[in-house]
């Protein structure tokens, strides 16, 4: 028994689709394949369209490095406002409004006291000499004293306190306290 929709083995429908194609009934092979359709030729208004999308991206383009410009000016100057307020604040709260502590030797008023005697700072000689002479009074040799001890040591210590007059980093050199 054969189905509507497929002939019997070895037969061809007349004038029907097969898998190999469409056969012609009269010649029993297929048919010609049709032509395929000619694709019309672009017309002469798509290139005035693609100069003109060219125009907007060329403008697109330029407008968007003059506002990357633009803004990175605003953005710079946004910046440098924002860390002098932020300067000026940390030096009012650390420095009562002195912007560099060091201008001037000291960080306004220097509680001073009377000077502490050396003692026993280390073996280094002229170190203890530079220490003897500043206890006497000698504030160049309290900055000498700084200038030539190894840091963190007693020597030091006691030059970053000009000799026990200040408490430590509280002036610059000890020859501002003159």
């Amino acid at each position: 028994m054969t189905h509507p929709h497929h002939p019997a083995p070895g037969t061809v429908p007349v004038g029907g689709w097969t898998p190999w194609g469409t056969w012609d009934p009269a010649a029993g092979q297929p048919l010609a394949p049709l032509p395929t359709p000619e694709v019309p030729a672009a017309r002469a208004g798509l290139g005035g369209a693609a100069v003109v999308a060219a125009g907007l991206v060329v403008g697109l383009v330029l407008a968007a490095v003059v506002a990357a410009v633009l803004l990175r000016g605003v953005a710079e100057d946004a910046g440098r406002a924002a860390g002098e307020a932020m300067g000026t604040s940390v030096a009012d709260a650390l420095y009562g409004g002195a912007t560099d502590p060091f201008v001037g030797g000291t960080l306004g008023e220097v509680e001073q006291s009377a000077p502490v005697a050396p003692g026993d700072l280390g073996p280094d000689p002229v170190l203890d000499g530079y220490a003897q002479q500043c206890f006497d009074g000698d504030l160049q040799s309290c900055d000498d004293l700084f200038a030539d001890s190894p840091p963190l040591s007693d020597y030091e210590e006691y030059a970053l306190t000009c000799g026990g007059r200040v408490k430590a980093w509280s002036v610059v050199y000890c020859t501002e306290l003159e």
